[in-house]
This record gives C-alpha cells, structure tokens and sequence, in this order.
C-alpha cells in the first residue's frame, strides 16, 4: 500500500506511501518548488472493491499518524479506469533510500501494515510504480499542493522517441509567453525516469474546486496568451512529437490521507475526515450507582 522502493528494505514503504503528495522526505513542504524525485504509486481497483479498499487503506493512514510517519495524500480517479494514485516526493534518492528507515525500525507499524497491504492484494490489479524528475524548464508552478488543493489533473504525454526536443520546445514556450504575459501557469512537468518509456512526460496541475478543473479540460495549445503563428507553431510541434496524450481528473481523498500540517491549516473543512483530525471517542462512563 506504499511506495515499491528498493526490494526488502523499502517493502514495508511500499505499504506506507500509497499517498504522498509531496510532503517530501527533504526539506521541501507544500509551498515550496516541487519534489526534485516524484514517486507515483497506481492502483487500479476491481469492480466492486473500492468500498473495502478504502477501508483499509483508511486504516493504513491512520496507522501512519499513530506512528507519526511523513505527510502523504491520496487521489482517487474521477475519469478514466477506477484508480487510486499516490505520490511520495524526494529532493534526492538518498532522501527516498532514508525514508524507509522508520518503518523497518518499528515493528508494530511494519506488522501492522504488512497485514493491511495482504487484505488489499486482492482488490487490486497490477499495482505499478513510477519514478519521475521535475523538469523546471518546462514549467513554472511554484509547488505541486498549492493552498486549498482538492483536485488533480493529470496528464500523461508519450512522444516518438526521438523527438522529446520538439515537445519540450513546445512546453517552454508555454513558459515563456505566459511569463510575459503574467498569466498563472499551473502545470508542474515530470519526466520519467523508470517504471515508463523516457519518453513519456506527466504534467500535473492542482485545482481548488472540480468546475476549475473541468473548465481547464481542453485541447493542447488553446491558451488565451497565445498569438496565432505560435498557436501554429505549437500545433507543429505537438503533431510532430506527441504520439498520444490523455488527461484524467483526480480528486484528493482526506480519509486515506495523512495531511501536512499546513494542509489542514490551510483547508480545516475538507481535512475534516482525515485521520489526524478524527480522535478517538472516550469510552462512555457507567452511571454511578445511586
């Protein structure tokens, strides 16, 4: 139910990062630059199983707060097949290799989570992890869990091999006019590095409220900041380089979660059913005999 590390070591995290959304092993936190290493952990859930998936993976969260583990978040598909997707962020691989530790050094969580992760494997098909680096150049989002964040979009580019330099021209350009322009620009780019082809790219843009998402639905270069012969020469690029894109929209589970601090100070009413703020109810006291 976590991020799938490095064999042994990092099973047991395997069980714990099903869900960051980049609260990062390093110093980084929701306002900063985006994790440096994003890990992506995808579950595709069976039909008719999301019900006992959240479940335990409810319980996994809150095994993590008890223990005090990192921040992570977890997002649920809304379009496309029926998956859960987890992101873990690192400024480094030794972050990511150090983030394993406490969960080989505490047995209780290590147990406790083997068990949780042995009830999911049923529920699930090909869980699959991803390794990506953040590509600064091809974007200027200043964090991947901006304030009061709910939704996702993600969108997942594969381009010919051989033409990544045409399609990374196309994203800098966006860059660039927007930056003239002064226009917000909310993708935040990744590359991957293992688990998928080089050659394929994940663009993720967070969203405050579903309607901002939807309404960002759309095809590739219909930015208002653009002139028409670069609306052109975008439209080159993008036919000459991108084999196939697909965008799916994500909204952010606070029950399977274990927000950052600042998430929920930013956001208390939608953090309401995360684990952190669910106490546990004091048992009732007996009557006094009268």
């Amino acid at each position: 139910m976590r991020p799938r590390l490095i064999p042994a070591l990092f099973s047991l995290l395997t069980i714990v990062s099903l869900s960051t959304v980049v609260a990062t092993a390093g110093a980084q936190n929701a306002a900063s630059t985006p994790p440096a290493i994003l890990q992506v952990y995808r579950d595709q859930i069976k039909p008719g199983k999301m019900a006992e998936y959240s479940r335990l993976e409810g319980e996994a969260a809150h095994a993590c707060v008890r223990a005090s583990t990192w921040p992570y978040a977890a997002v649920q598909s809304i379009t496309g097949p029926q998956e859960v997707w987890f992101f873990s962020g690192f400024d480094s691989y030794a972050s990511m290799e150090k983030s394993g530790e406490p969960f080989v050094r505490n047995a209780t969580l290590a147990a406790e989570l083997g068990k949780l992760m042995e009830a999911k494997t049923p529920l699930v098909n090909d869980p699959h992890t991803v390794f990506l680096e953040y590509r600064e150049d091809l974007g200027r989002n200043a964090g991947l869990m901006r304030a009061q964040a709910r939704f996702f979009n993600v969108t997942i580019v594969r381009v010919y091999p051989g033409h990544e330099k045409e399609f990374e021209e196309s994203q800098r350009i966006v860059r660039a006019v927007r930056e003239r322009a002064g226009a917000a620009d909310n993708r935040v780019v990744y590359q991957t590095v293992s688990g998928m082809a080089s050659n394929t790219y994940m663009i993720f843009s967070p969203y405050h409220s579903f309607r901002e998402a939807g309404e960002a639905l759309g095809p590739f270069g219909q930015d208002e900041d653009l002139d028409d012969s670069t609306r052109s020469r975008l439209r080159d690029l993008r036919g000459t380089a991108v084999q196939s894109s697909e965008t799916f929209v994500f909204a952010i589970s606070p029950p399977m979660s274990n927000p950052a601090g600042e998430w929920l100070v930013d956001d208390p009413e939608f953090w309401r059913s995360s684990p952190p703020l669910q106490r546990p109810v004091a048992p009732k006291k007996p009557d006094s005999p009268k």
